[in-house]
């Protein structure tokens, strides 16, 4: 019983750390491209690779946990559109952020 509360505390703590990896990654592009837009500096691939470091980097992370395998690729599937989405919501915060709400 011990071991599937682990599991879903760094389930967990993935779905927490995705959305403020992914505020930094826009910030950084952001920081990057100062003053200017990132949409004016950076092609639609240096978004794409901004937006999936942040995954990359998570399930990194995630995969030094003691979780069975079948569990880590499930988690690993489903948290392509999440990371998607909290990259979006990064890009609205940190734009919000630096004067560019839509």
């Amino acid at each position: 019983m011990h071991y599937i509360g682990r599991a879903w505390l760094a389930i967990l703590a993935l779905f927490l750390i995705l959305p403020v990896a992914c505020a930094i990654s826009v910030a950084v592009l952001y920081g990057l491209a100062w003053p200017d837009h990132p949409n004016e500096v950076f092609s639609w691939a240096a978004f794409d690779v901004a937006e999936f470091v942040p995954w990359i980097l998570a399930l990194a992370l995630f995969s030094f946990t003691s979780i069975r395998p079948w569990l880590k690729a499930a988690v690993a599937v489903l948290s392509v559109p999440y990371a998607m989405l909290a990259f979006a919501a990064g890009e609205l915060f940190v734009g919000c952020a630096f004067g560019n709400c839509l």
